[in-house]
């Protein structure tokens, strides 16, 4: 196991080598001529790519900042690699490495449930391709300062367990700010590379923004990257027009269409939303909104889903021709809970009983055990604080870093309160927990630099729920406190 981990370790570092001068994607025209990668459905790399250059902090100076630690595991990234080359090689004494890398885009990681759905849409509906989750971005970051990020790369993984070294591009900053640019309408910004558009180019590209913003959640710059990257819009149209369309066709007797009616009706995605919401006691609503009426007037039902990977819905529901609507569920709240839009048949079997099969239409995104909420620093300390749920109720989670070694000593008099309301006072807590007897997770569930420690409560998830920290025994000792828990939906754009 240490020697293929080893050779993994080994085979990035050749892979990030061999990315030479040529290899570097200066702009989205270059990205678009030199890679033949991630432009087709279910790849989401360009995805992937559009939401990185968004959520990071591009100075003045072009220095890239992260608005989070990487080491927490926050949106699925993990650690790459933690050795140096020299370490690698046999008979050299190793060295010490000041950078590290990381990789993201691992779809069927927890922690990227984290991820806007319009990243994560076409891996959940793509019906099990082996191209739906293969696509990474690479990130070096210095140790000293993980959030200061030296290079991007994007590659995607290959047979086996390595990167594909041909298809392995650093992302230039200058990338990443062309990208931030499309966020807003075309303007005199330097930046923004529809400038160049003759009224002719422009008008045809936007001709092929208007087809993606049909398929795609909406997303600022989102349908203009894709379409200036040269992604695959007619193939992904027709892959969804199809399913959408046959899905009509093969009903057509419950709902006569006339022929613009049902292309109308096939081109629909991007108004659908699945969202899974909670309730004031901890447990899972089912809200739709958007589906088409050719569609709600089927025999179709919304299920609950433990996990995309679960065959059999824990519950299913009619639509009954309701194109939205809301349904409180008794089922708890839990990390990767999701919502499919379903078609189920029955099979007798000698008259004595029955099977059901079903077929999901459309898949919503799995359920955040956070809500998609980062953890909250603890000031004046190497700690945070995150509030998350399991079987429907608040727990807290702190992550402590590895070289804070006397927290136990600085904390020995902290505890974290859970609070029914954001409005409540600290002294009017519902539970609370000390520090010291938070229990730690298995050294493998936790980051290279961080030890994880969890407390779960009595008190129910719900809108409004909130975890607060407390240095002392006084209640005006507080240093952190959480963001709310909102009736938010999983459905992030």
């Amino acid at each position: 196991m240490a020697r293929t981990a080893l050779l993994f370790c080994f085979s990035f570092f050749l892979v990030l080598t061999s990315v030479g001068a040529n290899k570097s994607l200066k702009n989205i025209k270059y990205l678009k001529k030199h890679t033949n990668f991630v432009k087709e459905f279910p790849r989401h790399g360009l995805l992937l790519l559009h939401w990185f250059a968004n959520a990071v902090v591009i100075d003045e100076n072009g220095a890239i900042q992260l608005s989070f630690d990487p080491g927490q595991g926050s949106y699925g990234l993990h650690l790459y690699r933690n050795k140096t080359p020299d370490q690698n090689v046999k008979g050299r004494a190793p060295s010490r490495s000041e950078s590290r890398y990381y990789s993201l885009g691992d779809l069927s990681c927890g922690g990227a449930r984290m991820l806007p759905f319009y990243v994560m849409q076409d891996f959940h509906n793509s019906k099990g391709s082996q191209y739906g989750n293969i696509d990474r971005v690479l990130i070096k970051v210095q140790n000293s300062s993980p959030q200061r990020v030296d290079k991007v790369y994007i590659t995607q993984k290959s047979q086996g367990t390595g990167f594909d070294p041909s298809q392995t591009y650093e992302i230039s900053t200058q990338l990443l700010i062309q990208i931030r640019a499309l966020r807003k309408n075309i303007a005199c910004n330097a930046d923004d590379p529809r400038l160049d558009f003759s009224p002719c180019e422009f008008l045809n590209h936007q001709q092929k923004v208007v087809k993606v913003e049909m398929m795609y959640p909406k997303a600022p710059g989102l349908a203009w990257f894709l379409t200036l990257a040269g992604y695959n819009i007619d193939q992904r149209f027709d892959t969804f027009s199809t399913l959408f369309c046959s899905t009509n066709s093969s009903n057509s007797n419950y709902y006569p269409l006339s022929t613009e009616d049902n292309e109308r009706q096939c081109f629909v995605q991007h108004r659908m939303k699945l969202e899974l919401k909670s309730t004031s006691k901890g447990f899972a609503r089912i809200t739709w909104s958007g589906i088409p009426e050719s569609i709600a007037r089927m025999d179709i039902d919304v299920g609950l889903y433990e996990d995309g990977t679960k065959e059999e819905p824990l519950k299913e529901y009619p639509l009954n021709g309701r194109t939205f609507g809301s349904i409180d569920t008794t089922v708890p709240l839990n990390p990767g809970l999701q919502i499919h839009l379903l078609q189920s048949e029955k099979t007798l079997h000698y008259l004595l009983f029955s099977t059901t099969h079903y077929t999901s239409i459309w898949k919503g995104p799995e359920f955040d055990e956070a809500n998609g909420v980062l953890p909250t620093r603890v000031r004046g300390y190497d700690v945070c604080l995150q509030l998350y749920t399991k079987d429907g109720y608040a727990c807290a989670r702190l992550y402590i870093k590895k070289s804070f070694t006397n927290w136990r000593n600085v904390f020995d008099n902290s505890w974290v309160g859970f609070y029914a309301s954001s409005s409540d006072d600290n002294a009017k807590y519902s539970k609370y927990e000390w520090v010291v007897n938070f229990e730690k997770r298995s050294e493998e569930d936790c980051p290279l630099d961080f030890d994880i420690y969890e407390s779960e409560s009595s008190l129910a998830i719900g809108p409004g729920v909130q975890a607060r920290l407390m240095l002392t025994n006084h209640i005006a000792s507080e240093k952190a406190r959480t963001v709310p828990w909102e009736e938010r939906s999983t459905f992030r754009q």
